[in-house]
Parts: C-alpha cells; sequence; structure tokens
C-alpha cells in the first residue's frame, strides 16, 4: 500500500519558497536536475508536435523550456505566483508559452477534452490522497481522445503521511481509460525517479 498525505501542501509554502531566493530547488543550474528533466522530455514520442499542452508545477521554468519545442501552445502553471514569475522570466524568449497560477485539483476543470499533452512533474506527492486522485481524474477528463500525459516524480521513502513517487504513478495509471505507453526508473547521482507516458484511451 502506498502511503498517503492527510492534507494537501498549501501554496503560501511555495510562495515562502520562491519569495526567499530564485529557483530555490536548484532546477536551472544543478546537473541532477537538469538530466533529470532531460530525461522526461525524451519520454515523449519522436517527432510529435502537441497543438495544446498544459504543464502543472512549472517552478522556475526549467522544464518549460524543454517542453515548449514540442508544443504549439504550451501553458505554464504552478500554485505559487512567486514561482510564475520566475518562470515567466527564464521563458522570455520563447514563442508559444503563456503562464497561469493553477492549482490542482481545485482550479482544474473536469469539463472540455481540450488537451492534447498534460505533464505533471514533482507535484503530486504534495497532495493529499483525496486531492491527488480527484486531479488525476479532471486531468484524464481534460485530455482529449489518444491525448498523452507525462508524469516525473522522485522515488522516495517518506513517512507514513507521504505519498510516494511511486504511489503517484499508481493513481494516475488506475484511472480507466488510461493506457500505459512507456515508463523507466532512472537513477542518478544516488537518486531514482520514476517517469512515466500515459495515454487517453481514443
Amino acid at each position: 500500500m502506498s502511503a498517503t498525505r492527510r492534507t494537501s501542501v498549501s501554496t503560501a509554502h511555495f510562495d515562502r519558497a520562491y519569495r526567499s531566493r530564485t529557483d530555490p530547488w536548484g532546477t536551472l543550474h544543478k546537473p541532477y536536475e537538469q538530466e533529470k528533466f532531460a530525461d522526461t522530455a525524451s519520454l515523449l514520442p519522436a517527432g510529435r508536435r502537441f497543438g495544446s499542452a498544459l504543464e502543472i508545477g512549472c517552478g522556475a521554468g526549467a522544464l518549460t523550456r524543454l517542453l515548449a519545442p514540442h508544443c504549439e501552445e504550451l501553458l505554464a502553471t504552478d500554485c505559487s505566483a512567486a514561482a510564475v514569475e520566475q518562470a515567466r522570466a527564464t521563458c522570455a524568449d520563447l514563442e508559444g508559452v503563456s503562464f497561469a497560477t493553477l492549482r490542482v485539483p481545485e482550479d482544474l476543470s473536469d469539463g472540455q477534452a481540450d488537451l492534447d499533452l498534460v505533464v505533471m512533474s514533482e507535484v503530486g506527492y504534495y497532495l493529499s490522497d483525496a486531492d491527488l486522485h480527484l486531479a488525476a481524474r479532471r486531468i484524464r477528463a481534460r485530455l482529449r481522445p489518444g491525448g498523452h500525459l507525462l508524469l516525473a516524480h522522485w522515488v522516495h521513502e517518506g513517512p507514513g503521511d507521504v505519498m510516494t513517487g511511486r504511489g503517484v504513478h499508481e493513481a494516475f495509471r488506475a484511472v480507466p481509460g488510461t493506457v500505459q505507453v512507456d515508463g523507466r526508473d532512472v537513477s542518478r547521482y544516488g537518486e531514482t525517479y520514476r517517469l512515466d507516458l500515459l495515454r487517453r484511451a481514443p
């Protein structure tokens, strides 16, 4: 059984981190982070260009820069307005990229299927069990038939109230109508992260 978190981490927690310093997790310069993001983007289908894409948890915009060439339109979002400010500055030279504050699952409607790609990196285990499962259902509903979901999360052992990286991916794979396309564990610098590419069944 995967561990669960009783409550989602607050937006204020991330705002404090991004207000206290630029790129608090070092995503723009640490080799581990840079290589992890390159591995994440490499899972996207070769030669595929996505019409409409959503990135959940863009942080300072490191992965956003790698996703943008694969997308006609990319909306990069984070629950922290301070993070979005940093991402906008990081990606100021990119075309077809817009930014917005968005907290999942609250701000993610489950209405029209209008997305070809959703990317969630290092976000899921900050959500409560209930919020994670609701987010998984709403993301699946927003994907067009055949649309892709790309997940990347650190694999770790945490306290009993914390969802693990593997548990996050299990929750998304369990949503009916979701098909596994690719997936792998990657280990770098003594750390392991899980990558999965899923697709909404036609």
